[in-house]
């Protein structure tokens, strides 16, 4: 009788505690997906002339049928990833950032990638050595511009990987970045 109540005590653990982890993953997609949007507004005004421009920038989570189908090659200015992802969720990858403060292009390649969800977690090792933790969330991203809310001229929607890049030290910034599936 006792092993039969420790065998289910162990079995109600080891669910609950998948059940934790995929709640953990999720909430932090939905933060980062967050993070990731943006909206500006100026207006500014000399003499006769009013300029206005707006932009609206929106994330939703883009859930692929299998974590193999967010595969592929993603990149923008100054940033690139190749990535491949296995049906069970883990990745290898690799490309290369342009950082912020310095301007150099620096490689890199993805070390124990893992995707769950919408959610990439990894950890960039450049050449070098040096090593930074990574999260990413593939995203469908969508772009509305114009000269304010009420007047939009273009919306744009693209799929690819957002992130949030940031330093701290003698300067602190922090930098969206949208990569685009190519």
């Amino acid at each position: 009788m006792y092993k039969l109540i420790l065998l289910i005590a162990i079995v109600f653990s080891i669910g609950v505690g998948s059940v934790i982890v995929a709640q953990d993953s999720s909430q932090r997609t939905r933060d980062l997906v967050a993070s990731l949007d943006k909206t500006k507004y100026k207006k500014k005004e000399k003499a006769n002339v009013s300029v206005e421009v707006y932009v609206d920038i929106k994330n939703t989570a883009a859930a692929k049928a299998t974590p193999a189908d967010y595969s592929g090659v993603y990149d923008a200015d100054g940033y690139r990833l190749q990535l491949e992802v296995a049906v069970d969720g883990s990745a290898t990858g690799s490309g290369f950032d342009t950082l912020v403060d310095s301007g150099k292009s620096v490689d890199f390649t993805l070390r124990n990638a893992r995707v769950d969800g919408a959610l990439l977690t990894a950890t960039k090792v450049y050449e070098g050595g040096r090593e930074e933790s990574f999260e990413a969330v593939f995203v469908n991203r969508t772009s509305r511009t114009g000269r304010n809310a009420n007047d939009v001229a273009t919306t744009d929607t693209k799929f690819g990987l957002g992130f949030i890049q940031s330093a701290t030290g003698s300067e602190t910034w922090t930098n969206r970045v949208f990569l685009e599936r190519r």
